[in-house]
């Protein structure tokens, strides 16, 4: 007999909702109210602009983990993933000025053009040591020189609303990121995978590029995703992370390792109602690790309950 999934109760869905009304950042309870209480567009966007430079990108610790004001392409890539939530108009403002802000920031390199991850200017704001750019090229170092993250899932996003871009600008970069992938990914390159992952499964990028990546992730994904309770304690590579949906095409192929870390997601939530970070950063900014820690609080929080919602583990709901 098959035993029904175990599903998050109300009683503990409406202290993650407490949580994230009562404590979370106004972006995330904007992004709350307008996927589970009807809530509107309009005041997600709202939210999203007070992370917005003049420049047209995006910084101002939208990613917690850099706490730089100046805009990057990784405040960027987290603000067009909430555009892209939203699927805005390619007419929308915020859209419109952050890709040509990407579009200005993309660093022509061995293998194509690419985006680095940070300015130097936020080596001088409180940021989680892999962020380090002490020296000269660590971050590209650190990134594979930008060949996949964060390329593969600017590149996919940017797909929605191709003609923000000049003509052949997304063609040429679609290549280079499917030839990027197929190159091979790091075993332990979490980060990695996922953005891969976007890329492989985004249906507005063309079949022609994306199906040799996820033919290529099928393959490696089995034995790299985390399937045991000491490997979701620390930051390894979920399955969920990679096949978010039961709609996801890699989630056939991830089919035990999706149940496992749904359980653990369904055991991991706090006292409060809240999901937290499994890392951290205190040793080397201990000021600026709280704040950032109780963000992060709020973004994983909402993204619990949204991947609960998607796979029907919501009890009532």
């Amino acid at each position: 007999m098959t035993l029904p999934a175990a599903r998050l109760s109300p009683q503990a869905f409406a202290q993650a909702r407490a949580f994230l009304l009562e404590r979370g950042r106004p972006l995330e309870a904007a992004r709350f109210r307008q996927e589970f209480d009807s809530g509107e567009a309009e005041a997600v966007l709202a939210a999203l602009r007070a992370y917005r430079n003049e420049d047209g990108g995006f910084g101002q610790a939208l990613e917690p983990d850099v706490r730089a004001p100046e805009s990057s392409v990784l405040a960027t890539l987290t603000a067009l993933r909430v555009l892209h939530e939203l699927n805005v108009p390619a007419s929308e403002p915020l859209l419109q000025g952050a890709v040509e802000w990407l579009r200005l920031h993309l660093h022509p390199q061995e293998g194509g053009v690419v985006w680095p991850f940070l300015p130097p200017e936020a080596e001088t704001s409180p940021h989680a040591p892999w962020w380090n750019q002490q020296e000269p090229e660590q971050l590209a170092q650190a990134f594979g020189g930008f060949q996949v993250n964060p390329r593969a899932e600017l590149v996919a996003r940017l797909w929605r609303w191709p003609e923000l871009l000049p003509e052949g600008l997304l063609s040429q970069l679609t290549v280079e990121v499917r030839d990027a992938v197929l190159a091979g990914l790091d075993a332990g390159d979490v980060n990695g995978h996922h953005t891969a992952a976007v890329f492989a499964q985004q249906p507005e990028v063309p079949e022609e590029y994306r199906e040799p990546a996820l033919e290529y992730l099928r393959d490696v994904l089995p034995d790299r995703v985390a399937r045991l309770p000491e490997e979701f304690a620390g930051y390894g590579l979920s399955a969920l992370a990679v096949a978010p949906t039961p709609a996801s095409p890699l989630a056939h192929a991830l089919e035990e390792p999706l149940a496992a870390a749904l359980t653990h997601l369904l055991t991991s939530q706090a006292e409060d109602g809240a999901w937290g970070p499994t890392w951290s950063w205190s040793g080397q900014f201990p000021e600026a690790w709280p704040q950032a820690e109780a963000e992060w609080r709020s973004v994983l929080t909402l993204e619990a309950l949204r991947t609960l919602r998607d796979w029907g583990r919501l009890e009532g709901l």
